[in-house]
């Protein structure tokens, strides 16, 4: 195998590219040809067992991280938030099956669906099964498909169907040397026929790579720093006309230009299914752009263009097409969480957080060409609603293109967050009447109702109102434990059966006791039977003040593949008659219609819940479990709003003039407006505002007050919100309340002019007597002492002048927030105003390494004064809060870490140097908290010459104290900053 690196080429194109007005073309940056080798068919061979040791497989590397804390829009819900889930029955699935049983973390859920087989792969094995489940191949490790796969297993695979060629690939990355690794079937049965294997040499490892279809080659996208010195491709095309022969094969590697990354990302090519090749060249390559990162100023999805000449490769060329935002119909998104962090989405109990996989555009991106347009669909994970806690989401597209080689066009999108349950790791396909499915996870750690890792997947028809999931949910995998790790996915795989490019084949990963499992399910959106109809929603009447003749509306869909008309349709309301009258309209398949009943019905009794049941009687149906629907509403009395959430104010540091933003509903029958709204604050007179928006019944709005809340002093607030509507039928359900801190967290006020406090403190190397009496708040971090955690027991030694009790803790995950964990001494009494009391306290044995901050209090808080001593922020009426530095250490040895210099410096623009200099070698990780514990940046550093440097954007951040952490995951160096 040879590669050649074309810098020549790539110095020219790249000044071209970059500073010359006309050019926006960059050619490759390498070039590499790989022989085949032929491998026998599975059928005859022995093959070798998966490899069953729990391990974490290819832990994620990150590079420079983007995310600047506070920039970025929308700061409010997504408005593209499809808050509701789809009412239209969805078909159970039509099979299930268990696809893989393995330890490896993650598991990499791959597979694709061909005429006659099912081609399954996970880290680091393969198996194949026929199309009812059953297993024609048994489980294997990648190694089996020989040739240059032999003794290599290092995962991350892919498999794809290549429709147009009727064979089979299956992939995976090598380290040794840096390659993708490709087995090609020789022909269309996976078992019987044999592979090609092709090792194509990468110079740099192509970390996350992912496959896709296109004429004049296989693409391959891969998670590459651009701005790495070492590093110049990020998206590799192989040969496919060569490979499909088992001829010796060439590949060609490009950059990325113009990219702007948050740490590990995943751009995506185009993946062609159907029945019509794309024509060669203009493979696009897709990826979006977050405004919160650096260097982005709105939020867009941006599209390159690779054409690749085989016969000259220096002719080849990647170019920046096109990049659609708000104008032209990207709605903006927040794709970021905890800073980029790969622990996210909470999960039940005590189980870790787990990885949402920001950043990715999710496996696969299908291209399908139609009559009159070519469509591509894909999805990524976003934070519906950033000004809340974090609610991960599903933002879906369409894209359409009117003619071959013409711009790309927003045709619809979508965020699929139908309830409180967080949603990400998706995986969505187009079949050939352009209905969509989409696959995915679901988990929630409400205790009330956990959801372990669930598989799920919804769709809708290609008629239906645009941006919306209209199918209901169906399950197919349902964990009965969580996830054990932060570790998921790191993808799911949708694929399309090319027999009748109408059944989606869904994998994905779930958790069963001691097992990390794959689950494959077969669902079909398109009509399975000719003559097929059924009530879907009951639209009218609804919950509200109802009477004597209300009119009932209904919403018919055409399930079948037949237009239809002329069929008796029936409703009833409890166990009273039914009401039967013939729909006279036509249908067209897979659409809906809405039809009214002529016959009224009486719901005029106040209080009263009507059970409406509908029903159609189409002749020949030939799918009865869609026919019927059934809906509860209540004849509600006519006035009753009330609160129902405070959105805003709420704790954090430095708090000044807050808006106030609630929500209110309408429980009543009747639309509202004009009526009175107020606020209080700490038992307060009520701030009163009058709402002119009209409220209609079971509808909600937000309304943010005109006069912003003072919380400018630092304590708790109390605070009320409610309604006063005259003659609400229902007063209890009028207000809600909150309580919110302004927490900066670090507690001035407090009061130490009667000598309560600290007023000299002892902890092994530091030494702090005759502490001066202030504002109640001293700053000594810059004193700092190391504990050994094998030592276990140490003392502390505190005086204080007055009655005063005393407690302390260590922030031992450098979170900026003192923990009930963390808490090291609990309400000690000082016993005496002139000797020092001594307090015993334990280092975990499994306290992480390195520096942290230590938090000492001490006051008299006995009930008649204000102030609570175990709450590390909170203001005493008489005492002292004082934070020390403490460096845990395991044994007498200093690590290379302790002994560097971690310095911080900041401009009056809020732009912060951080330079650690150190004899360490190896990537330390940056985060950065605010005080409430929210991460807001986590980023790898790698050292450069002179040590490791960042710059930290703050300027978009609110103002208050947030702590810099610079280390390792065991061990770090902490500092405190603040944001004027």
């Amino acid at each position: 195998m040879v590669k050649k690196y074309i810098f020549p080429v790539l110095m020219l194109l790249l000044h071209i590219g970059l500073y010359g007005q006309d050019q926006e073309k960059l050619g490759p940056v390498s070039h590499g040809v790989a022989k085949p080798s032929h491998t026998a068919p599975l059928s005859t061979k022995e093959l070798v067992a998966p490899n069953k040791v729990v391990k974490e497989v290819n832990p994620k590397n990150r590079s420079a991280n983007r995310v600047v804390p506070g920039k970025g829009y929308p700061k409010s819900p997504d408005a593209a938030w499809q808050k509701k889930p789809g009412t239209t029955p969805t078909k159970e699935p039509l099979l299930t099956f268990d696809a893989a049983n393995t330890f490896h973390k993650p598991t990499d859920p791959t597979g694709a669906v061909g005429p006659n087989h099912y081609v399954n792969a996970w880290n680091s094995a393969f198996a194949i099964y026929d199309k009812q489940g059953n297993i024609l191949s048994p489980p294997a490790d990648l190694e089996s498909l020989g040739g240059e796969f032999t003794n290599e297993d290092l995962g991350d695979p892919i498999v794809v169907y290549d429709q147009f060629a009727d064979r089979f690939l299956i992939t995976q990355f090598s380290d040794s040397p840096n390659s993708l690794l490709v087995a090609i079937s020789q022909g269309p049965d996976p078992v019987n026929d044999g592979w090609y294997t092709y090792r194509f040499e990468t110079g740099t490892f192509p970390d996350y790579p992912k496959f896709f279809v296109w004429s004049d080659g296989y693409y391959v996208t891969t998670n590459q720093d651009p701005e790495d010195e070492d590093i110049h491709e990020v998206v590799f095309v192989l040969e496919r006309d060569k490979m499909l022969q088992g001829e010796e094969a060439q590949h060609v590697g490009f950059p990325l230009p113009g990219v702007r990354i948050n740490g590990f990302y995943s751009p995506a090519a185009f993946n062609a299914v159907g029945e019509e090749m794309p024509a060669p060249g203009n493979s696009p390559i897709l990826y979006f752009q977050d405004d919160a990162w650096l260097g982005v100023n709105e939020d867009i999805l941006k599209i390159w263009l690779v054409n690749v000449d085989w016969n000259n490769i220096a002719n080849s060329t990647i170019s920046e097409s096109q990049e659609l935002g708000p104008s032209q119909g990207v709605t903006p998104f927040h794709s970021t969480f905890d800073g980029g962090s790969f622990r996210n989405l909470p999960q039940p109990g005590d189980a870790p957080d787990v990885d949402a996989l920001q950043g990715a555009i999710m496996y696969p991106t299908s291209y399908r060409r139609f009559e009159t347009h070519n469509s591509v669909v894909f999805n990524f994970v976003v934070d519906v609603d950033p000004s809340l806690v974090e609610h991960a989401g599903i933002r879906w597209y369409e894209l359409r293109q009117d003619a071959t080689g013409g711009p790309w066009s927003v045709y619809q999108e979508g965020t699929y967050a139908p309830d409180i349950n967080d949603r990400w790791c998706g995986s969505i396909g187009i079949d050939k009447n352009g209905n969509i499915g989409m696959g995915f996870t679901v988990v929630n750690d409400n205790p009330e109702e956990p959801i372990y890792p669930t598989l799920r997947y919804t769709g809708r028809y290609a008629g239906d109102p645009l941006g919306i999931m209209t199918l209901q949910e169906e399950t197919t995998a349902e964990s009965s434990v969580p996830n054990d790790s932060n570790r998921y996915g790191d993808y799911s795989h949708t694929s399309i059966d090319p027999v009748d490019n109408e059944t989606f084949w869904f994998n994905g990963e779930y958790f069963s006791a001691g097992s990390r499992l794959n689950k494959v399910g077969v669902f079909k959106i398109a009509p399975q039977f000719a003559k097929d109809v059924g009530v879907t929603d009951i639209l009218r009447p609804i919950s509200s003040t109802l009477g004597q003749a209300e009119q009932v509306t209904i919403v018919i869909r055409n399930f079948g593949s037949e237009p239809q008309s002329n069929f008796p349709v029936w409703y009833r309301v409890g166990t009273g008659p039914m009401i039967t009258e013939i729909f006279t309209g036509t249908i067209p398949p897979t659409s809906q219609m809405e039809f009214t009943f002529s016959q009224t019905v009486d719901l005029s009794q106040e209080g009263q819940s009507y059970t409406i049941a509908a029903k159609t009687n189409l002749e020949g149906d030939m799918e009865f479990s869609n026919d019927f629907q059934s809906k509860t509403v209540k004849n509600l009395p006519p006035n009753d709003i009330g609160v129902t959430e405070i959105h805003s104010p709420v704790s954090g540091s430095n708090l000044g003039m807050e808006e106030v933003v609630v929500t209110i509903k309408n429980f009543g029958g009747e639309p509202q407006s004009n009526f009175e709204i107020a606020y209080s604050i700490n038992e307060g007179p009520f701030i009163r505002e009058t709402v002119t928006q009209t409220l209609l019944p079971a509808s909600e709005i937000s309304y943010v007050f005109n006069n912003d809340a003072d919380l400018s002093e630092s304590g708790v607030y109390n605070v009320v919100v409610s309604t006063f509507l005259a003659e609400d039928s229902e007063p209890d359900n009028d207000s809600t309340q909150t309580t919110i801190a302004n927490l900066d967290c670090i507690p001035d006020g407090s009061s130490c002019a009667f000598s309560d406090g600290i007023n000299s403190f002892y902890l092994e190397e530091i030494v702090n007597e005759n502490i001066y009496c202030t504002t109640g708040y001293n700053n000594f971090i810059g004193l700092s002492t190391r504990l050994d955690r094998q030592r276990g027991v140490y003392q502390v030694g505190v005086k204080s002048r007055a009655t005063s009790e005393f407690s302390m803790w260590i922030d031992f995950n450098d979170n900026a927030v003192f923990e009930p964990s963390e808490m090291l001494v609990r309400s000690g009494d000082i016993i005496s105003s002139s000797a020092v009391t001594i307090f015993e306290f334990t280092i975990p044995e499994d306290a992480p390494l390195g520096e942290h901050i230590l938090r000492a209090r001490a006051g008299d808080v006995r009930p008649q004064y204000r102030g609570e001593l175990n709450d590390p922020c909170d203001v005493m009426e008489y005492g002292t809060t004082d934070d020390y530095s403490v460096i845990i250490v395991d044994g007498l040895d200093e690590s290379e870490l302790q002994q560097g210099e971690l310095v911080i410096t900041s401009s009056e623009e809020d732009i912060f140097e951080i330079n650690f200099t150190t004899t360490y070698q190896r990537p330390l990780w940056l985060t950065v908290h605010n005080v409430l514990g929210q991460k807001l940046v986590e980023n790898m550093l790698r050292k450069n010459y002179s040590g490791y440097s960042y710059t930290l954007d703050m300027s978009y951040a609110a103002p208050g104290v947030y702590l810099v952490r610079l280390g390792t995951r065991d061990e770090g160096r902490v500092q405190r900053i603040i944001v004027r």
